[in-house]
């Protein structure tokens, strides 16, 4: 007890003589040079700089302060990486539904064949609707021109039917041009389909 009692006092006289030392901060001038120091002069506070610990083991990086430009930069870069990342598990997801849902090519050509088939059965109906439509406008041109022609004025309804045909007819060109383009969409992405679905299956296939 007298041998312990005697170790403790020796301990707290050590540390009593022992000074404090605050940790040092460490820092680079423009010039390049090297500068320590318990403050930090203000120039250079916003800039980088170390904390050193007593035994001059560096135990805290302070960075500098980033600009706005920077700070800009940094956030367009976290978008980039972050859409990325979405785009990614979007391509993960429909990995997943290919291998899910087609066995072999055949079944991706049956439901794509099948899709091309109901688009080009609604594009083929208005087109005939287009020609029966084109007929009754041109029927009508030539009625309301033999109507002029005579000196009479020409009947506000036939006018106006004149102008619903032809609306209609502007209406389904559209739809027959939106149709179309559908088309190439579902065609241009089937196609693509089947290359990753051989590109997967040749995956699996080495696993």
């Amino acid at each position: 007890m007298k041998q312990f009692s005697r170790w403790f006092v020796q301990l707290v006289v050590v540390v009593a003589i022992t000074p404090v030392q605050a940790g040092l901060n460490r820092w680079v001038d423009e010039e390049g040079h090297v500068h320590y120091g318990d403050a930090v002069p203000s120039e250079y506070l916003g800039k980088d700089r170390a904390v050193l610990s007593s035994q001059g083991v560096v135990i805290e990086e302070v960075n500098a302060m980033k600009t706005e430009k920077e700070l800009t930069e940094e956030a367009r870069q976290l978008e980039i990486q972050k859409q990325a990342l979405i785009e990614q598990k979007k391509k993960d997801l429909r990995d997943r539904v290919l291998l899910d849902t087609f066995t072999t090519e055949r079944d991706i050509l049956m439901v794509r064949d099948a899709r091309i088939d109901s688009i080009d059965s609604q594009i083929n109906l208005t087109e005939t609707i287009i020609k029966d439509h084109e007929k009754k406008v041109k029927k009508l041109r030539a009625h309301i021109e033999n109507i002029e022609k005579s000196g009479r004025e020409v009947p506000e309804n036939t006018l106006d039917e004149l102008k619903g045909v032809t609306r209609q007819l502007e209406t389904s060109y559209h739809y027959v041009e939106t149709k179309s383009q559908e088309r190439e969409k579902i065609l241009q992405s089937f196609d693509q389909d089947i290359r990753r679905f051989r590109t997967l299956k040749q995956a699996r296939k080495k696993k």
